[in-house]
């Protein structure tokens, strides 16, 4: 699907503080696993998207990804995702395309399709478009206001590398 895609760094996007991402926020250790990351404005706390291996090293089409906290406000410590998380914010719907190769929403913004795909090195990286330009995604900015139970978003932050020239890439979706 994108297999044209470079080996990139996901730690250190260049755009980092340029728009809403406060610039001091950290990212997640760098693994094979990792595919993009979400943080929001309310604290530095960062939910992880990794690809979900069988022990046999084939891809849980079940669930191709591991979606987990990484709670900086508690000295890094690694957490689940509870049911309410999972089901109305940070979870997502997958479906297999191929070998090894599938789509996917997340369940709090449907509107946009993410394709999960190898890279030319053999590890996975997750796919969308950004400003209209095929991208691999690194990661994403959420900005909310706290209005009672469920906050409010104003904006979200998609940034990544284009495909085609393999430059950073960036888009600002306001939420209405």
């Amino acid at each position: 699907m994108f297999h044209d895609t470079p080996e990139i760094n996901l730690q250190h996007h260049p755009l980092k503080g340029e728009n809403g991402l406060p610039e001091d926020y950290p990212s997640p250790p760098i693994s094979s696993n990792l595919l993009f990351y979400i943080q929001r404005n309310h604290n530095r706390n960062t939910v992880v998207y990794e690809i979900n291996r069988l022990h046999d090293g084939r891809v849980n089409e079940e669930f191709p990804m591991h979606v987990f906290w990484i709670r900086y406000s508690d000295q890094g410590e690694q957490k689940e995702l509870n049911f309410i998380q999972n089901k109305l914010a940070y979870g997502y719907v997958s479906t297999p395309i191929c070998n090894e190769c599938f789509e996917f929403s997340l369940v709090s913004y449907d509107k946009k399709k993410f394709y999960i795909d190898k890279k030319p090195c053999g590890s996975y990286g997750v796919f969308t478009k950004i400003n209209d330009k095929n991208a691999l995604i690194t990661n994403v900015y959420v900005y909310a206001e706290e209005l009672g139970v469920f906050p409010k978003v104003k904006y979200i932050e998609f940034y990544g590398y284009c495909t085609e020239t393999s430059l950073p890439i960036y888009q600002k979706v306001k939420i209405q």
